[in-house]
């Protein structure tokens, strides 16, 4: 029975020696943050870090480390009506007059409102550290499709995330910055990387880039994961108990491991004088999110319309090249020009494609300041190379690709104004010329007229849009979803566009409304695809009209 007693009492000691620090904390909460400036041991908190400041002043959030002095807020709200006639330009939808993509009706015509809103929040933990959070919601009106169910789960769905990083500048060396996170990456004239707002999403890319400024010169670089094609597939499954939720690092197992798709990059800003950049660029797309171990399950360059996909997966793509872009009183003008190496895999066979393709541009203007409106005249050439063997490679089994792939990868543009207002062509198998004037009626006021001339570089490629999807195709008899179109688009001709844009800011320039008009005339391709003939005798293509007004505030 003495035994029992003192293991008793052993036992009773043990819990209340335990008890005290719990009872302690009861009877006296944290008053003051205790910092610890110490070396030691920490223990185990719930966010897996060791704890600088005591866990439960952040849950809820009540640090004396917060101060609302350093939060600042931003924002902006955008709301744009469009409509369009004949987007077709006339052509039906059948594989038989090459026609890719678009309703089946000849003659569309369509209106339809987009809207997204921005709010940002940035906190300065530091003069040298930020962290950035930016939500967006981004909605066609009426795209939830059912006018009874105002609570359509497509509305739900409407809500994103833009950006998302911290920030650290003169990270031990003075000038030294580095991002990670969601972020934008925007370079130059926005050619090969853009924000493009003008869509109602834009670009953002997850990763981690680095930037050292200095006064003559700047160099930045960084990795994005693209896509993460096992991550992805685990998460498909989030909610239903397994470990694939975010945070659980699971993957599925799909043998290598290595179903990524990647994207490096370096580009180097020289500023030998005022008013003279020259900024050569290195990009590297490595894009492995179809390849299936044991197999080659690459898209590739044999899409079903005879062209070569944006962002194609299977492929190793090195994109190397530059821009110079000079300004110096009333003189301006821009140079960039790009060379693809690398290779690209087929949608079913094994053999792989080298890449080997080019792009340039080159613009300049000249600004009459005396004169008034202040007007500027400029002049622009564009050219991207296409693939001469897209309409006869055969994906299956190599015949007939010519063992190249020429088509130019426009990587993640801003295409919109770049390559026309009403967003049908992008920098790939394309030459573009055009003539402009841009008037300025008062400080708050802007004018833009455009003339452009499009066309094929090859006729053996896809016409491509500034989405970069195919919209006509000279695809050969036989080969999948083409039809034929051989001996009738024997022109490169596509279509004449006309661009008038007017632009005024009030309210502090807190507020802008715009409205612009585009007419595009058909080239003869398009008349020989109406027609079924090379003549283009027959039935012709029809000019189609774009038109848009938008009103957008930011603070």
């Amino acid at each position: 029975m003495r035994r029992e007693m003192m293991a008793l009492n052993g036992v009773l000691a043990a819990v209340l020696l335990a008890a005290l620090p719990v009872t302690y904390a009861w009877a006296n909460p944290p008053g003051t943050d205790e910092v610890k400036d110490q070396p030691g041991m920490e223990p185990t908190v719930t966010r897996g870090m060791p704890d600088l400041v005591r866990y439960w002043n952040f849950d809820p959030p009540r640090s004396p480390l917060f101060d609302i002095s350093r939060v600042t807020i931003s924002g902006d709200a955008r709301i744009r009506p469009e409509w369009r006639n004949n987007s077709n330009f006339g052509l039906a939808n059948t594989s038989g007059l090459g026609r890719a993509t678009g309703a089946a009706s000849n003659g569309v015509t369509d209106q339809f409102v987009q809207q997204w809103a921005r709010l940002g929040l940035n906190y300065a933990v530091s003069p040298d550290v930020d962290t950035f959070f930016q939500m967006q919601y981004a909605k066609n009106w009426g795209a939830n499709n059912s006018p009874s169910a105002a609570n359509d789960p497509n509305t739900l769905t409407s809500l994103g995330i833009r950006q998302a990083y911290i920030l650290i500048r003169n990270l031990g060396i003075d000038g030294l910055s580095i991002k990670g996170g969601r972020q934008l990456i925007v370079m130059g004239n926005q050619r090969l990387f853009g924000s493009f707002d003008w869509n109602n999403i834009g670009f953002s890319f997850d990763g981690v880039t680095l930037q050292y400024s200095q006064k003559m010169y700047e160099v930045w670089g960084g990795w994005v994961r693209l896509a993460d094609t096992e991550a992805n597939a685990a998460n498909s499954s989030c909610g239903t108990g397994t470990t694939g939720c975010a945070g659980g690092g699971g993957v599925v197992s799909l043998g290598a491991g290595n179903a990524d798709a990647d994207l490096f990059f370096t580009r180097v800003a020289f500023k030998p004088m005022a008013g003279l950049s020259v900024e050569p660029l290195w990009v590297y797309l490595n894009n492995n999110a179809a390849v299936v171990p044991g197999g080659n399950s690459a898209v590739g360059t044999a899409t079903t319309f005879g062209g070569t996909a944006a962002h194609a997966p299977g492929q190793q793509r090195h994109t190397l090249g530059g821009r110079i872009a000079y300004r110096q009183g009333p003189f301006d003008g821009t140079a960039e020009s790009y060379w693809q190496t690398g290779s690209i895999g087929l949608a079913q066979s094994s053999d792989r494609l080298r890449i080997n393709a080019h792009a340039m541009a080159f613009e300049g203007g000249l600004t009459v300041e005396q004169l008034p409106w202040t007007p500027r005249v400029g002049v622009e050439f564009n050219y991207a190379s296409g693939d001469g063997s897209a309409k006869s490679c055969d994906g299956s089994t190599g015949a007939g690709c010519g063992g190249n792939a020429n088509t130019f990868e426009n990587l993640y543009p801003t295409n919109h104004i770049l390559m026309g207002y009403a967003d049908r062509m992008a920098w790939r198998n394309m030459v573009g010329y055009s003539a402009s004037v841009q008037m300025k009626p008062s400080i708050a006021q802007h004018l833009d007229f455009r003339f452009w001339i499009f066309r094929k570089a090859n006729n053996n490629d896809c016409w491509y849009t500034a989405s970069q999807g195919c919209f006509s195709t000279a695809t050969a008899a036989g080969n999948s979803g083409g039809g034929t179109t051989t001996g009738i688009a024997t022109s490169n001709s596509l279509y004449k566009e006309i661009d008038g844009v007017y632009t005024i800011f009030f309210k502090e320039n807190k507020v802008a409304w715009q409205a612009g008009v585009s007419y595009l005339l058909a080239g003869k391709m398009l008349d020989q695809l109406a027609a079924g003939n090379a003549a283009g005798s027959g039935a012709s293509a029809v000019n189609s009209i774009w038109a848009y007004t938008q009103v957008h505030v930011n603070f």
